[in-house]
């Protein structure tokens, strides 16, 4: 009988990994207090895991807690410094509260820490872009491109760039070529003349705050801005959940598990 119950006693405690898991498959099924309540526990049993802390910090994200999110990949940082993916996401939070200065140095850490990511070069580049600082942003896109020279996400990010320079059109149009051989479904048919529009246009409608989680119907690209010309972010696949916190026109505001904020036509949701 004792022995019993102490084994019945031992299947019942978790661990970290056991918590961290249910927190992510609760995340997986839009299930934010729940995520939150495992997370919480997993921090309670090891405060001094950074892996707790960036779980609270994408869950924060994900629910537009700016300010939570921020103490938390703090914290990884405090933990680890290396953390490169910490970085990256506190300039992404940066970034979108328009501090460019601490984004861009942000983006830079995450960039020194893996040098051979071509992903944080762009993310790097597009910071760049935004702040004006067009040649710089160039170079790093250039540099991811030769990272990962058959990533035609990283051939549109410098198309776009290109496109915003004056007298770069023909070289943006060459770019936009390299992502039709390589990936021909990452842009749709508006975008692949990018010279007819050297500025894409932000749709004047006023985003309506909303706060759903909607069922992916269709694939769909991920717009920078609510405008189907504008950089694409990342993609989303039919058969999963996606956060809305907006609608725009004809357009859904994201948030992804990343922390990615973007656009993608209503059309691809339920």
């Amino acid at each position: 009988m004792s022995l019993a119950l102490v084994a019945v006693a031992g299947c019942a405690h978790k661990s970290v990994d056991d918590y961290l898991g249910a927190g992510d498959q609760a995340m997986q099924k839009a299930q934010l207090s729940t995520a939150e309540q495992n997370y919480q526990a997993a921090e309670s049993l090891a405060p001094n895991d950074p892996r707790v802390h960036v779980a609270l910090g994408n869950l924060y994200v994900f629910e537009q807690k700016p300010d939570s999110a921020q103490v938390e990949f703090m914290k990884v940082l405090e933990l680890d410094p290396g953390n490169a993916a910490a970085h990256s996401a506190l300039g992404q939070l940066y970034q979108s509260e328009s501090q460019l200065g601490p984004a861009e140095e942000q983006f830079r850490a995450a960039v020194a820490l893996t040098p051979a990511d071509p992903d944080y070069r762009v993310a790097l580049g597009r910071l760049l872009q935004k702040a004006g600082k067009t040649d710089r942003a160039e170079s790093e896109m250039r540099t991811a491109i030769g990272l990962a020279p058959r990533d035609a996400r990283y051939h549109l990010a410098l198309a776009y760039l290109l496109n915003s320079m004056p007298g770069r059109q023909a070289e943006a149009q060459s770019e936009i070529a390299e992502v039709q051989a390589l990936d021909p479904h990452l842009i749709p048919a508006a975008a692949a003349t990018p010279a007819a529009a050297p500025t894409p246009a932000v749709a004047t409608t006023p985003i309506r705050p909303l706060n759903r989680k909607f069922l992916l119907t269709q694939n769909s690209p991920v717009h920078e801005t609510a405008d189907q010309t504008s950089p694409i972010l990342a993609k989303v696949h039919r058969g999963r959940w996606v956060h809305v916190t907006g609608i725009q026109g004809r357009w859904f505001q994201v948030t992804l598990r990343n922390g990615t904020v973007g656009f993608i036509p209503t059309s691809a949701a339920e």
